[in-house]
């Protein structure tokens, strides 16, 4: 028999006996090619059935089978029911269970097999309900898949329509490992910086809990021909690795199967699993698609990191959004680490891209280390770097940070620090930074001082970069430094720098000229600066020695060590003036070489320093005259003023201050770096001695300076050799003192006196003929050119350089031998008198007094 159900034509065939409207027991086949519920369809059904019935009310027990369920998009296959089921008289409504099973369930992209559990119905014509209670096996989609489902709840098919309230579960479930490696790969973007170990923490904890998880939520499912519906008024998460979620306490999530995004109204919380603990309120205004929320995240530490959001408030539009929150951060990064950095944060998003912060905000922070360095409470106006501080997309991170004239102040070690700079850069994109016009101060009574003109560099496992236009003072050390340009680092063990620098004398005037440096060196390593320079002359570059400079900030002491391994100077060369200005117009010349070693100490109190520099022969012109085979080693007292103890000792070859003196040793000490005490000076001369008399030399500025030599015990005939009075011989000891004068016009001896000791005799043994000086003058130099005298003195005024004027006075004289005899009336010539100029002959510029009478020659 054909049975019109109103929803399809079903085909029923009995087989039992009794009244068929009473008593009947038997069998019934069923079967419908198509039957439409509530906009499904049900295709293929077939089964036989146990048949009983009472009181015209048919019993049915047995199974029923479908080739397919079709309900819109979704499709049941090979649906199977164990039913039970009571009919009413007229086959209008009915009551029973049915134990279902399905090979599949599927809609498109989605699939869920084993579909198995009980359906219980009651209804009629107009509609069914009842319960039910399914459970499955594995399902995939691809956003996720898991080992089983699970659907309990009261459901009602009414004309038109289906609806279901219950409760969905998923065991055993997992996102796709395309959405696994994406959450993971959010760490990415924040590695190196203080954020770092949080966002690797979060995606991490986040992606485990993501692939092993149980879910649950409550359902109301609505079908009908226009479409499905749905609402899910609460939903739970329970991942294995302990992470909770939950979303409740609203109208909850409200969708359809058009694709369109869901409405949310309800509170989300998450915690537990090493995910952040957070709370949040999600809702939408009528007739707005975008979803509001407000809440706040607990602080959340990982590795050394935390980070709090608070007053989070945030849009959510179908492809765009924004998200407005106050976060404080901590956590380390290369070379060094932040704590409860605050700011406000502005995050905005389109499609795939976010942007943060695109416009000016206030940062505070209680803590910066870096590199020894420990920045204290403080805060900088923070502005964007092109249009965002932080932007993300398609195309990687980009953005940076510009910090408006930072000025900040701390401490390294136990020494206060300040630091300021006209602006720094951050560029994320790159992960390059840059500053200019920094300005490093440490130390308060010795301050140490570093200004960099530009400092620029990378992030990585070591922070470091370039810099330029260096300059700076350590401490009180009297050296200052300019023109450093090289390369930078920060690690944990501090910071350093190495490259190029001049360095120069803080004293007025200065005691020397700039040096140069392509091996410079400096570490900050907590309280402890060290630097190292190779000292040469900026433009020929030759080497002139080494410095190395300690020094503590704690406690503002230091040492500097110089040492000058062998400083060579040579005609055409090197020479010192090139080094000092405190040798110009002292000592040219020099050919020779150098070397020593210098030591300055300091503290807050006081600055000390020694040295010990030496040479072994050095030729040099003076302004006395020439020095050949100078030797000697100079103890400084104290070296940056230029002073020694007295009793320093210089050993001279030979000088030449208008007659060369060999063998000579001079006492001496430094009182400062322009004055020079001579103690003395002793040299063998001329059968005697020449002694120095002590004298303080002033090259502090042009004046004259005066030196008085005394010769004691000379051989007359050895005098005039030394003096270069090559036509003069002469016997006799003599003694005297020569002063000598020198100034910017050179030296001279002014007030020369030579006495002989005792009688002796001078004669001239150069030629001269009557044609040179006439007969008159013939006859007196023939007479005269050889004397005996009983005393004799010898004055000399004049340039050393020049022609000296040399007067010879004689007192009992007579002629010597060779001579011819010449008389006056009254006998001998009296008081006979010879003024020299160089060495010209005495009777040149002889004059001879005579008593009136006959002069006679013989």
């Amino acid at each position: 028999m054909r049975l019109d159900s109103g929803h399809g034509f079903v085909d029923l065939g009995f087989a039992g006996k009794g009244m068929l409207d009473n008593g009947f027991a038997g069998t019934a086949r069923v079967a419908a090619s198509r039957l439409d519920l509530a906009g499904c369809a049900m295709l293929g059904l077939s089964g036989t059935v146990k048949l009983h019935i009472r009181r015209a009310r048919p019993d049915l027990a047995g199974p029923l089978a479908a080739a397919r369920l079709d309900c819109g998009t979704i499709r049941a296959d090979r649906p199977q029911v164990a039913l039970k089921a009571i009919l009413s008289e007229g086959l209008d409504s009915w009551n029973g269970t049915a134990r279902v099973n399905l090979a599949a369930l599927s809609m498109p992209q989605r699939r869920v097999s084993d579909v198995t559990g009980d359906v219980s119905f009651a209804g009629g014509v107009s509609g069914t309900h009842g319960k039910i209670a399914l459970g499955t096996g594995r399902f995939a989609m691809p956003e996720a898949a898991g080992g089983q489902l699970q659907l309990r709840g009261d459901y009602a098919q009414r004309s038109g329509g289906f609806e279901y309230r219950g409760r969905v579960a998923a065991g055993s479930a997992g996102l796709s490992q395309a959405l696994l490696d994406k959450v993971r790969g959010t760490a990415a973007a924040a590695h190196g910086t203080p954020l770092g170990p949080v966002v690797a923490q979060i995606a991490g904890a986040a992606a485990t809990a993501a692939a092993a998880f149980d879910a649950s939520a409550d359902l109301v499912l609505a079908v009908s021909p226009t479409g499905m519906h749905y609402r899910l008024p609460r939903l739970e998460v329970a991942a294995a690795n302990g992470a909770r979620f939950s979303f409740d306490r609203g109208s909850g999530v409200r969708g359809d199967g058009s694709g369109t995004a869901p409405r949310i109204d309800g509170s989300l919380a998450l915690r537990g699993g090493g995910m952040p603990e957070a709370l949040v309120r999600l809702s939408q205004k009528p007739g707005d698609a975008r979803l509001y929320g407000v809440g706040f995240v607990q602080p959340y530490a990982a590795g050394g990191s935390s980070l709090a959001l608070s007053n989070v408030v945030f849009v959510l539009g179908e492809s765009s959004g924004t998200m407005r929150t106050f976060a404080t951060l901590s956590g380390p990064f290369a070379g060094g680490r932040i704590d409860r950095l605050a700011l406000p944060l502005d995050a905005r998003w389109r499609g795939g891209s976010i942007t943060l912060n695109p416009g000016c905000v206030p940062v505070r922070f209680e803590r910066i280390a870096a590199a020894g360095a420990v920045l204290a409470p403080g805060g900088v106006t923070a502005c964007p770097l092109g249009s965002a501080m932080l932007h993300t997309g398609p195309d990687g991170v980009g953005g940076g940070i510009r910090l408006v004239r930072p000025d900040l102040s701390g401490q390294v070690g136990s020494s206060p620090l300040t630091l300021r700079a006209a602006e720094a850069r951050l560029d994320l994109g790159t992960r390059r930074f840059g500053v200019t016009e920094a300005a490093v101060r440490l130390g308060t009574e010795s301050v140490t001082r570093l200004d960099i003109g530009t400092l620029s560099g990378r992030f990585g496992q070591v922070i470091g970069g370039d810099f330029a236009d260096l300059g700076g003072q350590i401490g009180t050390v009297p050296l200052v430094i300019s023109g450093g340009a090289g390369t930078w680092k920060a690690d944990d063990a501090g910071l350093s720098l190495a490259g190029k620098l001049q360095v120069a004398d803080t004293a007025a005037p200065v005691r020397f000229h700039p040096l140069a440096s392509d091996d410079a060196m400096l570490r900050l390593v907590g309280n402890d600066i060290v630097a190292t320079a190779g000292l040469k002359t900026p433009a020929a570059g030759v080497p002139v020695g080494r410095v190395e400079i300690r020094h503590d900030l704690s406690t503002g002491k230091g040492v500097a060590t110089i040492a000058v391994p062998g400083l060579r100077f040579a005609e055409g060369g090197l020479q010192p003036s090139d080094l000092t200005p405190l040798t110009f117009g002292v000592i040219a010349d020099v050919g020779g070489s150098v070397e020593g070693e210098g030591r300055i100490q300091w503290s807050p109190e006081a600055v000390t320093s020694t040295g010990r520099f030496g040479t072994r022969a050095t030729d040099l012109a003076a302004a006395f005259g020439s020095v050949r085979g100078l030797a000697t080693e100079v103890r400084f007292s104290d070296l940056l003023n230029m002073r020694t103890e007295p009793g320093q000792v210089a050993t001279i070859a030979e000088v030449n201050p208008g007659a060369p003196v060999t063998s000579g040793t001079i006492r001496f000490r430094l009182l400062d770096s322009q004055r020079v005490e001579v103690e003395g000076g002793r040299w063998p001369f001329a059968g005697g001695e020449l002694v120095l008399e002590p004298t303080i030399l002033d090259f502090s500025q042009s004046r004259e300076r005066r030196m008085t030599f005394r010769v004691i015990g000379a051989d007359a005939a050895l005098f005039l050799k030394e003096m270069a009075f090559e036509n003069l011989d002469a016997t006799g000891t003599f003694d005297g003192t020569l002063p000598m004068v020198f100034d910017e016009k050179g030296g001279r001896i002014e007030g020369g006196s030579l006495r002989a000791r005792a009688g002796g005799s001078i004669a001239y043994v150069g030629e001269i003929s009557q044609r040179d000086v006439g007969f008159w003058g013939n006859m007196a130099f023939q007479a005269l050119k050889a004397l005996d005298y009983r005393s004799l003195t010898i004055d000399m005024n004049g340039p050393l350089a020049g022609d000296m004027v040399t007067e010879i006075r004689f007192a009992g004289v007579s002629q010597g031998k060779g001579t011819k005899s010449i008389s006056c009336c009254g006998g001998w010539p009296s008081c006979p008198s010879c003024s020299t100029s160089g060495s010209a002959p005495p009777s040149s510029n002889c004059s001879i007094r005579c008593n009136p009478g006959t002069i006679r020659t013989g």
